[in-house]
């Protein structure tokens, strides 16, 4: 029996061995990790279905390191004292037609710029429910500082300071064909491809509105939407007009019908809007700047009852696609006119070059303030004692993109605006006295060329050099014998201002 024990448990033993032996030599199998993060193609590349949810999002952006120089230039120096001499308004008048001055003025600027984009997207019974937006926070110093400060007696103030900004690009939630929030323009159609604003409509911070857009079907789409008036215009100048901001006269309706193909997309545009400005009669407290209203700035004065006038802009836009010539190119033709609508002809970017922002400093201090709307005759500060009109104008712009090899690229632009004030009377609100605005800004001509050679190490990763010129032709209504005599500065100045732009998207 003890036999028997022995060889039954030598047994067990010898198949454990050889059962563990063979165990050894089996691959080991571990749990597969788990999958976090699930890729989502239903909208293209880069988004990914946020975990437990079927709303698939995508995280990008861009950060820029841009400088800029531009040279100095000196015409003569405008001042508090002898601001009379040219038939100006002391306290104000070089507003308009303030020098800068050497040593006075800015010539360099740095900006350091990040942006960070979210988009989300969720299917439902009526199409994609789309949600976006982005952020951007900007720090300048120097001519970058859009806050440029040029009403100063004796020349312009440096703006040497950082400043620090937070911009809201977009907000915006699409759905069923509508848009709520603050979105991409519908008029403007031109890309952002150069680092200086150009001739033609831009709203690099996005506009307020509620649109409409429907697909037709073999590329063909309509767009209508009401946007908040308040975004139209330039940055500073005097083009956006103080008014009540009614369902009236605070909205801009704006349209166009559009098709793309794959030789590239055309486009015709539209808006359409009031033009007011209002007081109460005898409600001395609540004033407007009537040199606004003129086009060069003068101390407040009240405008008593309302004035409204319906302006408009109407436009086309059309882009070739040049993959004949390399992969990549693209050229696009702009032509607008406008009545009462400058923003429908100019970029309203606080860096535009024909704004009030920076223009001056590339022209040595010229500036022009133009306005919508213009008084022709009479004097505002009384109950019917003016009559007024509105600016018209028009532009036609092209800009063109070619690849040198795949890592070296140029960008180009030409554009061309031309701005036309209504005839201004000499007795225009208060005559040519010392408060007077008779001497009024003519038409405007400004001609913008541009390149750039951009080099691209890795994709989305730019490293650019950029070079623009500029002249702007003026004529002045009514001048006084004392401007003439002065040489009537500013008449036609040009000059020319350079970009180095480090930028990293993702």
């Amino acid at each position: 029996m003890t036999l028997a024990k022995s060889l039954l448990l030598g047994t067990v033993a010898g198949f454990a061995a050889v059962a563990g032996a063979q165990a050894a030599d089996l691959p080991s199998r571990k749990s597969a990790p788990v999958n976090y993060v699930k890729i989502c193609d239903a909208y293209g590349a880069g988004f990914f279905f946020i975990p437990g949810t079927d709303t698939c999002l995508k995280v990008g952006g861009y950060v820029r390191a841009e400088w800029q120089y531009t040279p100095s230039q000196s015409i003569m120096n405008v001042s508090a004292a002898n601001a009379a001499a040219l038939g100006l308004p002391a306290a104000n008048g070089p507003a308009a037609f303030i020098t800068q001055v050497g040593g006075s003025q800015d010539t360099s600027g740095t900006e350091a710029r990040g942006r960070v984009d979210l988009d989300a997207r969720t299917p439902t019974a009526l199409g994609t429910a789309r949600t976006a937006i982005r952020l951007r926070a900007a720090n300048t110093s120097g001519i970058r500082n859009a806050g440029f400060n040029n009403n100063t007696a004796g020349g312009i103030a440096s703006t040497a300071a950082s400043a620090t900004a937070i911009t809201i690009e977009a907000a915006y939630i699409q759905w069923a064909g509508f848009t709520f929030g603050v979105a991409p323009e519908n008029y403007a159609m031109m890309p952002s491809i150069m680092y200086t604003a150009n001739a033609w409509a831009g709203f690099p911070n996005g506009m307020k509105q509620l649109a409409y857009t429907a697909t037709f079907g073999g590329g063909f789409s309509a767009t209508v939407a009401i946007e908040d008036r308040t975004d139209w215009g330039y940055t500073g100048t005097g083009i956006n007009n103080t008014y009540n901001h009614t369902p009236l006269n605070g909205y801009s309706l704006v349209g166009n019908l559009r098709v793309d193909q794959s030789w590239g997309f055309a486009a015709v545009h539209g808006v359409v809007g009031n033009n007011s400005y209002q007081d109460s009669v005898g409600n001395a407290a609540s004033t407007l700047n009537a040199g606004v209203l003129g086009g060069i700035s003068d101390a407040n004065a009240p405008l008593f009852g309302s004035a409204t006038k319906t302006g408009f802009g109407i436009g086309a836009t059309v882009k070739f696609n040049l993959p004949m010539i390399a992969a990549g190119d693209a050229v696009w033709f702009n032509v607008n006119y406008a009545k009462g609508y400058l923003g429908a002809l100019g970029s309203n970017g606080g860096l535009n070059q024909i704004s009030n922002a920076s223009g001056r400093r590339v022209l040595g201090g010229i500036q022009r303030i133009d306005s919508n709307l213009v008084v022709t005759n009479g004097s505002c500060p009384t109950v019917g004692g003016c009559t007024i009109d509105q600016t018209s104008g028009w532009n036609v712009g092209m800009a063109a993109v070619h690849y040198w090899t795949p890592q070296w690229r140029s960008n180009f632009a030409a554009s061309y605006i031309q701005i036309n004030p209504p005839t201004v009377g000499p007795t225009a609100n208060g005559g040519t006295g010392a408060n007077g605005l008779a001497m009024q800004w003519g038409q405007g001509q400004t001609a913008l060329i541009a390149g750039s050679l951009i080099y691209s190490p890795v994709k989305d990763f730019d490293i650019g050099l950029e070079v623009q010129y500029m002249n702007m032709k003026n004529k002045v209504q009514n001048p006084t014998a004392n401007f003439i005599a002065q040489g009537q500065p500013g008449l036609n100045r040009d000059g020319f201002t350079t970009h180095l732009r480090i930028e990293r998207q993702f």
